[in-house]
Formats: C-alpha cells, sequence, structure tokens
C-alpha cells in the first residue's frame, strides 16, 4: 500500500536540543527542530508530550447488537467544557511489558467486568501527533457471552469512578451520526465496525 503514495519531499529536520521540563505521570519535553520553512533555515520550538501508549476496544455482543462503552469524567474535558463526562470505548495506557491485546483484555475487565473473546486489530495511530507521542493500539471485540460478567466500574487505587453502558448499536450508530460528543477513538471504533459487519446495524 506506502508504494501508492507520492515520494516525500519534505526538507529534512534534525533534532537540535531536547530538554524534560516536567516529569510526573507524563513527561513533557521541550524540544528544538533544525529545518526549513519554505527555503529558509530556521529553528522551530513544540512541546511533546509523553504518556505512554494507550489500547482501545469497542466491545460489541453479535447476538444481542449492542456495545459495551464506559462513561466517566474526564479531566481535560472538564476543564474545557464544564462536565468532563464523555462516554467511550473501553481503553487505558498499555503498562510496561504488555502489548496492545493484553492491556485492552485487562481494561475490559477492570472497566466494564466483562471477557472479551475473540479481537479484531485495527491498527495502532497516533493519537494527536503534533504534540503527543502516544499511539493507541485499536481492536473490535466480540464479548465472552459465555463468560462471568465482573461489575467492572475501574480501579479504586487508579480514581477510576466509571459507569458501564450497554447500547444497541443502532443507537451507536444514531449518536455518532447526530453529532454527538463521542471522542475521535470512539467514533473510528463504530465507523469501523459499521463497515465490516453493516448487519448488525440494521
Amino acid at each position: 500500500m506506502a508504494d501508492r503514495l507520492t515520494e516525500n519531499r519534505l526538507p529534512p529536520v534534525s533534532v537540535k536540543e531536547r530538554r524534560t521540563v516536567y516529569d510526573g505521570w507524563l513527561t513533557l519535553e521541550v524540544a528544538v527542530l533544525e529545518t526549513t520553512v519554505h527555503g529558509e533555515p530556521r529553528l522551530v520550538r513544540r512541546e511533546v508530550h509523553d504518556h505512554g501508549d494507550g489500547a482501545a476496544v469497542l466491545v460489541y455482543d453479535s447476538v444481542q447488537r449492542t456495545a459495551i462503552l464506559v462513561r466517566q469524567v474526564r479531566a481535560a474535558a472538564l476543564l474545557t467544557d464544564g462536565s468532563g463526562v464523555t462516554l467511550e470505548a473501553i481503553a487505558g495506557i498499555v503498562d510496561d511489558g504488555e502489548d496492545g491485546e493484553t492491556a485492552v483484555r485487562r481494561e475490559a475487565w477492570e472497566e466494564a467486568g466483562c471477557v472479551v473473546g475473540k479481537l479484531e486489530y485495527l491498527g495502532r495511530p497516533y493519537a494527536s501527533p503534533g504534540s503527543l507521542t502516544e499511539r493507541v493500539w485499536l481492536y473490535l471485540g466480540e464479548i465472552d457471552s459465555s463468560a462471568q460478567r465482573g461489575k467492572g466500574g475501574g480501579l479504586a487505587e487508579e480514581s477510576e469512578e466509571i459507569e458501564v453502558v450497554e447500547l444497541p448499536l443502532p443507537v451507536l450508530a444514531d449518536l455518532a451520526d447526530n453529532g454527538e460528543v463521542l471522542d475521535l477513538k470512539t467514533r473510528l471504533l463504530v465507523e469501523t465496525l459499521r463497515r465490516r459487519r453493516p448487519e448488525l446495524f440494521a
């Protein structure tokens, strides 16, 4: 597929300087890039936020034609819109020693109390490459309906308070079509499931 793209004609870029200005749950670095802009040599300063990779899964039940999502308050959204309540696909940070599949199976149990059976890997795109190093492992996952459900709700030691929401897939599609605030990863997962399994939304 890559051979269908035109050749990269951008000028070369090198990292002239990088320094860490904050190191906590996330790391914030300031980078100075040496490049040319419209033919003129230039040093470009950028701030880069690193908190590791994420992984997300849209868990669905192909028999009941429902999806299992989570509702929670997100600090960044709270500062932006005053509510902060988001409805999202199950997701979390990929811990050291994990891959994306291990992470989403763990998060599905912790957040929603469900066991995921078959997983379909969709890719590992950057979340927002202008300022974040994060790449998100994306999956579609069928719930294992034979497995006992847990209570979910997140982990108290991680200060998580999560509500499990099970929605009919046509309702979820309507939310997306009507411009309801679904975060990008969730919107992408919903649209991918619609394209690959349209019969579930009928």
